[in-house]
C-alpha cells in the first residue's frame, strides 16, 4: 500500500468512534453514578490472587485502562489470570454537585470494596489507584485498612508543594476556587480539558504531524486515534468534591502534614501499613515524580517499593513503559501479595 493510500484511510477514519474498552465486562455494582466492572481471569491459578479493584481519578472516563486490544492494562491483568475490577465514576450531574470527598471516599469507594469481596469471595482487595484515583485509594486505606491486602499507585499525587505547573495554576493567588463552584456548581468539563491542553499548546497541532508521519503505522494510528478520543471525552466531577481537593490538597497540602479530615476522622498516611508499590514515572508533568515518591517515608509499611519508569503520566498506562515494564511489575506484586 503507497504512503497516499495509507494517507487516504487514516483519514476516512478520523472522526470515528475507535474500537474502545475492548474487554468484556459486566457491572457487579451500581450506586448512583458509579458502576464496578468486573472482568473475568482468562485462567485459574493454583493459588488465587488476591481480586484488584482499580480506583481512577475522577476527571477522566475510566477506560483508559481498557484502550484498545493490545493496550489494555485490565485486558493483562485478567489474562495473568488475575480478577479485574474497576470503577466507572460515571458523568456527575447538577444533583450531584454537593457530594463530598468523604462521600467518594467512605460511601463510594467502601461500598466498592465490599461489592468486590463479595463478588470475588475474598476478604480483602489489592488497591490499585490511578492519578487522583490513587490519592482517593490511599485516604481509604489509611481509614479503612481492614479491607485492603495491598496498595499500588500509578502516577499519584501525594506531596503539593512543588511547582509543577498544576499547583501554580491552583494556587490561592490565582484561582478562585469558592467563586467557581458557588458560581457553576460543577466545573464544566471544557474548563478542565483546556487546562490540561494548555499545559502543552503546541502539542495540539504537532501531534498530528506525528500521525501522518506515522500512517502506515497500523498500530501507532490504532492508539492515537483511541488515546484522542479519549482525551475529547471529557467529564466533570462534582462541584464540592473539586473545591475540597483543590484546597485541602492543592492550595493547603493537607494530606502530608496529617491535617486532612474526611467526616470525622483524620486520614494519617503512617497508618498505612500493607505492602505499598509505588510506581512513577521520570518524566510527568502531570503529577511530577517528587509529588509521587513523597509518600514512601509516610507510610508505615514494611514493605514498600517504588518503580520509576521513563515516560510521561500516560506512558504508565498505555506507553511502551507500560507494556513493557508496569503492567508485568504490577502483575508480580499482586501474585506475592
Amino acid at each position: 500500500m503507497t504512503q497516499l493510500a495509507h494517507i487516504t484511510r487514516l483519514v476516512a477514519r478520523l472522526g470515528k468512534k475507535p474500537n474502545i474498552a475492548p474487554t468484556p465486562s459486566r457491572t457487579v455494582y451500581q450506586e448512583n453514578k458509579l458502576r464496578v466492572l468486573g472482568y473475568e481471569p482468562a485462567r485459574k491459578r493454583r493459588k488465587p490472587a488476591a481480586p484488584v479493584l482499580i480506583v481512577n481519578s475522577l476527571v477522566n472516563k475510566y477506560y483508559i485502562l481498557d484502550l484498545t486490544p493490545g493496550k489494555s492494562f485490565v485486558a493483562y491483568l485478567a489474562g495473568e489470570g488475575i480478577p479485574v475490577y474497576m470503577i466507572d465514576w460515571g458523568v456527575p450531574d447538577a444533583g450531584d454537585a454537593r457530594l463530598t470527598l468523604a462521600h467518594h471516599v467512605n460511601q463510594y469507594l467502601a461500598h466498592s470494596v465490599e461489592a468486590v469481596c463479595a463478588d470475588a469471595q475474598a476478604e480483602q482487595v489489592a488497591l490499585l489507584g490511578y492519578c487522583m484515583g490513587g490519592t482517593l485509594a490511599l485516604m481509604y486505606t489509611a481509614l479503612h485498612p481492614a479491607r485492603v491486602r495491598g496498595l499500588a499507585l500509578l502516577a499519584t499525587p501525594v506531596d503539593f508543594n512543588n511547582d509543577a505547573i498544576l499547583n501554580l495554576w491552583t494556587r490561592r493567588d490565582y484561582f478562585d476556587v469558592d467563586k467557581l463552584v458557588d458560581t457553576l456548581g460543577n466545573p464544566p468539563e471544557q474548563l478542565l480539558q483546556s487546562t490540561f491542553m494548555m499545559m502543552k499548546p503546541t502539542k495540539n497541532l504537532t501531534k498530528y504531524v506525528d500521525l501522518l508521519q506515522n500512517a502506515e503505522n497500523d498500530d501507532f494510528v490504532e492508539t492515537f486515534l483511541a488515546f484522542d478520543y479519549w482525551v475529547n471525552d471529557v467529564v466533570s466531577l462534582p462541584g464540592e468534591t473539586f473545591r475540597q481537593f483543590v484546597k485541602w490538597c492543592y492550595q493547603e497540602n493537607q494530606l502530608v502534614q496529617g491535617k486532612l479530615k474526611l467526616g470525622r476522622r483524620v486520614v494519617r498516611l503512617e497508618q498505612i501499613t500493607v505492602p505499598l508499590l509505588n510506581v512513577v514515572a521520570n518524566h510527568d508533568d502531570v503529577v511530577p515524580r517528587v509529588s509521587s515518591e513523597a509518600l514512601m517515608p509516610l507510610v508505615g509499611s514494611q514493605k514498600k517499593a517504588l518503580l520509576a519508569v521513563n515516560g510521561g503520566h500516560h506512558g504508565l498506562s498505555i506507553g511502551k513503559s507500560a507494556v513493557d515494564v508496569v503492567w508485568p511489575g504490577i502483575a508480580r506484586w499482586v501474585r506475592q501479595l
